[in-house]
Formats: C-alpha cells, sequence, structure tokens
C-alpha cells in the first residue's frame, strides 16, 4: 500500500511550483465555500426586495479566500499531511467565527457605513448564547475542511506534474464538493432564520399591494398576516427594501425593518410570522 511521500528538498523548483499551488488550492476551497455560505443567501435575497443582499457574500468571501490560501500555502510549504490536517482545522475556526458573526455583527457594520441613515434603526445584540452558535458551526465546517485538507497533498502531486489546466483542476473538484457540503449546512444554520422573516414579511406586502382597495376575504386575510401591516397601511408601496434590524436569542422573534417610498418601517416578525409593524422614521 503506498503512502505519501514528501518531495524532497533539493527539487526547489517542485516544492515553489507546489506551494503556489497550495495558494490556489487553499483559495478555491475558502472561495467555494463562501459561495455556497452566503452566495445563495444573497441570491435567495436579491428575489426578496432585500436591501444590498449581497453585502454578506462580498464581506464573507474576502477573509475567507485569505483563509484559505494562507492554510493552503502553509500546508504545502510544511508538506505533512497530519499537520495539514491541524492547519485546516485552525481554519476552520475562522470559517466558524465568520459564519456567526458576518450576519449577526459585520455586515450591519458595513451597512452602516453604505447607508449612514440605517445604522441608528438597527439593534444587532451579540448574545453570550451566540458562542454555542460558533462551536456548532465549527463541528459541521471542520469535518469536511479536515478532509480536504488531509486530501491536499496527495492531490496536489499529481497536479504539479500535470501540463493541462484540466489535470491542475481536477484534482480540486473533491475538496471544493466538501467545501460546498459544508457551506450549504451553514447557510441553514445561520442565514436561513434570518432570510424566512424577509421571506414571509416580503410576501405580506406583496400580497397587500396586489390586493389593495380589493375586498379580501378574513381567514385568507389572517393567513397571509395583513393585520400586520393595519398600522402603516397608507405607508405600504410597491417599492420597497427589507433588512433584518433585530432579533431574539434564538433567532425566533426577528424585526424586519423596511424602506418604503416614504418611510421606515420596522415589524416584528415571530417565527416567521409577520406580528405587527410601526412607523420608525421618514426617508429623506
Amino acid at each position: 500500500m503506498s503512502t505519501y511521500q514528501p518531495i524532497s528538498p533539493d527539487r526547489s523548483d517542485i516544492l515553489h511550483a507546489k506551494r503556489i499551488y497550495g495558494i490556489w488550492f487553499g483559495a478555491a476551497l475558502g472561495l467555494t465555500f463562501a459561495v455556497f455560505a452566503w452566495g445563495v443567501d444573497a441570491f435567495l435575497l436579491s428575489t426578496m426586495n432585500s436591501l444590498h443582499p449581497w453585502i454578506k457574500f462580498v464581506g464573507g468571501a474576502v477573509p475567507s479566500l485569505i483563509v484559505g490560501a494562507l492554510a493552503g500555502w502553509l500546508s504545502a510549504r510544511i508538506d505533512k499531511p497530519i499537520i495539514a490536517v491541524l492547519i485546516w482545522a485552525v481554519a476552520s475556526l475562522a470559517f466558524a467565527w465568520l459564519t456567526v458573526m458576518l450576519p449577526l455583527q459585520i455586515a450591519p457594520r458595513l451597512l452602516g457605513v453604505i447607508e449612514p441613515e440605517v445604522q441608528s434603526l438597527l439593534h444587532y445584540t451579540y448574545y453570550p448564547g451566540f458562542s454555542s452558535r460558533v462551536g456548532v458551526a465549527y463541528v459541521w465546517i471542520v469535518i469536511f475542511v479536515s478532509i480536504a485538507g488531509l486530501l491536499q497533498l496527495p492531490l496536489s502531486d499529481g497536479a504539479v506534474f500535470s501540463t493541462s489546466w484540466l489535470g491542475k483542476l481536477a484534482p480540486m473538484l473533491v475538496g471544493l464538493v466538501l467545501m460546498s457540503i459544508s457551506g450549504t449546512i451553514i447557510d441553514g444554520l445561520n442565514n436561513e432564520p434570518l432570510r424566512s422573516p424577509i421571506d414571509s414579511l416580503n410576501l405580506t406586502i406583496q400580497f397587500f399591494v396586489d390586493h389593495d382597495g380589493q375586498e379580501i376575504d378574513v381567514l385568507e386575510s389572517r393567513r397571509m398576516h395583513l393585520g400586520s401591516l393595519r398600522p402603516v397601511g397608507d405607508l405600504v408601496t410597491s417599492e420597497r427594501s427589507l433588512i433584518v434590524s433585530g432579533y431574539d436569542e434564538y433567532l425566533g422573534e426577528v424585526n424586519v425593518l423596511v424602506r418604503f417610498e416614504n418611510a421606515w418601517v420596522d415589524c416584528k416578525v415571530f417565527y416567521n410570522q409577520p406580528i405587527n409593524c410601526k412607523q420608525v422614521g421618514n426617508v429623506p
């Protein structure tokens, strides 16, 4: 049974090529993780009239690329599979921290820079219980990332000696599949609880707009939670942008801020059911 053998230090050209490949390998893994952890979320939010839906993806892709590239380069430089696994396990901790802090702390601050008027309307709190979310995220991430890290060095040997782009890219596919699975799981853990309230409220608003001035069946009105918009009915317009403005520790009660044409409206959504809305400001 063959085992992985490090390349002799005398072959400096191959060692250099392997380290360069390690950078590309790690960067590709980091970017793939970002695409599935935040890119899919950004695309879905863009269909829900979300305010700056791509902000999390941009904010997460850059550090993920850097962390991945650094882990890939360091693993190739040390050139020991077990150490590579440990390096990628540390990188997993950075990914896990990002998956929680990005939507709950970093993205709101980035949004405040882009939209200064919204900064005072966002009330994001970091609860002590969120530390457990980082732990859960880490467990799911480290499983897939460690496997990818273990495979990096054996896979990179064939890629370095390959003379075709296909031969260089094919070894990455296993790692990319692993990172896509990890990113998808993370999206469900941390993004979906904040995305679903936006989707629910957006559907309620759209129903209100589509049936404005029409008589609506009481049961249908209750099903669509139109009562939540009653206090701000005269402010509702088809043009709107939505973003989470606050949440409880369990992400069950979420406040969604809506920018209509002339007013800012804050709506409470309890487990994806809009409860009530109130005006919190005017749009200049």
